[in-house]
Order: structure tokens, then C-alpha cells, then sequence
């Protein structure tokens, strides 16, 4: 059974599958001997008859080295080049070909650099070290704060930065699988944990809620699929009375200083014809510029000749507006069909995840590209309050090209191992 065993694994050319199919492989042709020894037949001639029964192990190993092989999704690869170019194109009428050229075109060569590397480098070792990489994770972004610039009190890099947390908390989910309701408890206090010290690094609200949105909704997912354990009725109690924590805080976070300049941006979203001089003004550019959009070309908005010498131009969250106003309503109709598909292709890569980790890492990753897709959108068309976002590929600065290449990497390397037998992880279950 040994030598055949070994000449079928040999034929295959992953190594991380040959452990798993020598398992089942063992185990199959054991049961079908015990079944002859129950006929009575003698031990050794049982198993000699089952591996005879198997097949030619050459034959069966090439047919398992075509089903148990890495595979690469080029669709996601492909729109994530296409919103690469695009995210440049997009980026250079508002930052110049210096900055929003060359140097995003050198980001963008990082970060696919980096995306090959993290494709390649097995994700399943975020299951192994989630709880480390976490210390480790803040220990060095609490250092590197000090030594990054910082502009009006905050540092910009930190709300994309701090969206690293988010797979790391799948490995930490993966290390408390099974733990029933106390570890369940502890993940929620993970996810608040992870809330204040994000507020704190990135100083925005809306990054930390994202996250901590993100964090809730996976573990909701996690229950479901069993991965907590077996009681999921009180194990999903626990977490919705949890949710009661983020709203509270969320109104708090409205009404704290309510002529404040948060409040009065709030208001000025819902009342725009009360505040359009003062705190709507910004709703009033993005009303000028989609009015008189062009389907090709520079649009003729009324409120200046030169839509980029405004101080919409100065944020990277209006740079899709900026480029519809530059480029016409077509180009930017591309550029949210393009944002659909990669959001599409993340969703199809969680769904065909039977392994927890992989599961639990492509969810995070899908729902981190997703709510900032959205949001982005959202913000640039003037239906969500103006705010801080960190849209995929439109965002200008190494620090979001690094970011999402690693999101994408580990969805990449998630799917590249779908397919895969494993002995390391128990299935989801339904």
C-alpha cells in the first residue's frame, strides 16, 4: 500500500496536496481491505487486493495532479492591471504626471510586486500566528506614526494602514474556532480593541467604524458557518447585542458638539438648500459637476473654469468626480463597472471557499474592497456625507497601493488553493 501510495503522490506536482490524498487514500483502501477480511480473506492478501482495485497509481496520480493543482484567477488579475491604469490616469489630472504618474506608476509596480508575493507565500500562516501578528502589527504602527508625516493633526497613511487589522483578525477567529461563546466574547473584544487603537492611529471615525463593521460581519459569518461552534443561536445573540455598542457610539459621535463642525456637516447633507454657501458647498460642486458632465471630454461646470483649481481636487476621495468632470460620464462609467467586477470576482472567490481560514480571510478582504468601493461612490455622486475614503487604485500614495495589494494577494492566494486537498483544516459548514 506504502509503494503505491508513493507512486501516485509522485505524480503530483503540488506538494501541499500529497499529504492530504495520501491520508484519504490510506484510509480508502484500509476500509475496503477490513471489508475483505470481514469475507473472510487473510490480512495481507485484503490490502493487496484493495490496492489492485485501485488502478495503475500513474494513471490516478496525473488525474489527481489535474484536479489537485494551484490555480490562478486571471479575471481578478486582469481588472485589478485595468483599475491599476486607470486609478494613474484618473490620479494625474489632479496631482500632475509627477506625482499622480510617475510615482503612483512606480506604487503600482510595488504593490503588484508585492501582491506576487503574498500570492505565493501560503495565507493558511495567518492561522498559525493571528494573536502574534496582531501585537506585532501595533507595536509597529504605534512606532511608525512617530517617523510618518502628518498633516492638520492626522496621518493620512494610517486610514489605509490600519486596514491590515482586518485579515489578521481572521487568523484570530481561525485560532478561536470551536471556542463556543467565551470565544466569541473575546472576538468581540478584539473587534473593540481594534475600534479604539484604529480611532487613535488614523484619527478618523469612519475608518474605525468601517473596520469595525467589517470585524462584526465576519464574525456573524463565522457563526453561521460553524466555525465557532455548534451553538449558534446564543453565539449569534451575543454578537447582535454587541452591535448595540457601535451605535451607540456612532451617536454619540453625532451629537457630540452638536454646532459643531461635524454636526453642521451632517445637517448641511440632509438640509443642502439651507447651507449651500457655507457647509454645502461642497454638495454644490458635486451637483455643478454631474449636471454638466459631457459623455466625452471636459465637462463645462458653472462654478469655475478650472474644476481642478478647487479644493475638491485636494482630496483623493473626490478623484473619480474630478475624473468624470476631466475625462466625461463614459470614463466614469468604466470605472464603476470595473469597480463592480473586482467586487464580483472577490465575492465568487469567498463563496467557492469550503476551508475556514480561506473563508474567513476572503471574507474580510471582500467586504474591506467592497464598503470602500461603495462608499467611494457613493461620496463622489453626493448621496453618503462628504467624508474620508480609501477608494481601491483612486487613492494617491504607496501606502493604499500596498494595502490593497495585499488584500487582493491573499484573495488570490485564497482561490489558489481552492481547489487543493488539504489535511489542515475541518470544512464550513452550511
Amino acid at each position: 500500500m506504502e509503494e503505491f501510495i508513493r507512486i501516485l503522490t509522485e505524480q503530483m506536482r503540488c506538494a501541499k496536496a500529497r499529504d492530504g490524498v495520501a491520508r484519504e487514500l490510506s484510509a480508502h483502501i484500509s476500509d475496503q481491505a477490513e471489508a475483505f477480511e470481514q469475507a473472510g480473506m487473510e490480512h495481507d492478501k485484503a490490502v493487496a487486493k484493495a490496492v489492485r482495485e485501485m488502478g495503475d497509481p500513474v494513471e490516478i496520480g496525473v488525474w489527481m495532479d489535474r484536479i489537485h493543482r494551484p490555480q490562478v484567477n486571471w479575471r481578478m488579475l486582469l481588472v485589478t492591471f485595468a483599475l491599476s491604469v486607470m486609478g494613474i490616469l484618473c490620479l494625474m489630472p489632479v496631482y500632475g504626471v509627477e506625482r499622480g504618474g510617475f510615482r503612483q506608476g512606480l506604487f503600482m509596480l510595488a504593490g503588484f510586486a508585492v501582491m506576487a508575493a503574498v500570492y505565493f507565500v501560503d495565507y493558511s500562516i495567518i492561522g498559525r500566528i493571528g494573536a502574534a501578528a496582531y501585537l506585532v502589527m501595533s507595536i509597529a504602527l504605534f512606532i511608525g506614526m512617530h517617523y510618518m508625516r502628518t498633516i492638520n493633526g492626522r496621518i493620512p497613511v494610517m486610514s489605509i494602514l490600519v486596514y491590515l487589522y482586518v485579515p489578521v483578525f481572521a487568523g484570530i477567529l481561525y485560532q478561536l474556532r470551536m471556542g463556543g461563546c467565551r470565544a466569541v466574547i473575546e472576538a468581540i473584544m478584539v473587534s473593540v480593541i481594534t475600534f479604539v487603537v484604529c480611532t487613535f492611529l488614523s484619527s478618523s471615525i469612519v475608518v474605525s467604524f468601517n473596520i469595525l463593521l467589517v470585524m462584526i460581519v465576519m464574525l456573524f459569518a463565522a457563526i453561521r458557518k460553524g466555525v465557532m461552534g455548534t451553538d449558534k443561536k446564543r453565539m449569534t445573540a451575543i454578537t447582535a447585542a454587541a452591535v448595540i455598542l457601535p451605535a451607540v457610539v456612532f451617536v454619540w459621535y453625532l451629537s457630540a458638539g452638536r454646532e459643531g463642525f461635524r454636526m453642521m456637516r451632517i445637517k448641511a447633507f440632509f438640509q443642502r438648500d439651507q447651507y449651500r454657501n457655507t457647509y454645502n458647498y461642497i454638495y454644490t460642486v458635486i451637483d455643478d459637476i454631474l449636471q454638466n458632465a459631457r459623455l466625452v471630454g471636459e465637462g463645462g461646470a458653472k462654478n469655475g473654469n478650472n474644476l481642478l483649481d478647487l479644493p475638491i481636487s485636494a482630496d483623493s476621495s473626490f478623484v473619480p468626480l474630478v475624473a468624470m468632470h476631466v475625462y466625461g460620464i463614459i470614463a466614469g462609467i468604466l470605472l464603476v463597472l470595473m469597480m463592480i467586477v473586482l467586487v464580483l470576482q472577490a465575492v465568487k472567490i469567498v463563496r467557492g471557499q469550503k476551508n475556514q481560514l480561506g473563508f474567513l480571510v476572503s471574507m474580510g478582504c471582500m467586504m474591506v474592497i467592497l464598503l470602500n468601493c461603495l462608499e467611494g461612490m457613493l461620496v463622489n455622486v453626493g448621496l453618503f456625507p462628504s467624508t474620508t475614503v480609501v477608494i481601491p487604485f483612486l487613492t494617491v500614495g504607496g501606502g493604499a497601493a500596498i494595502v490593497y495589494a495585499v488584500l487582493i494577494g491573499l484573495l488570490l492566494s485564497v482561490h489558489r488553493y481552492e481547489k487543493v486537498y488539504t489535511t489542515e483544516t475541518p470544512v464550513c459548514k452550511s
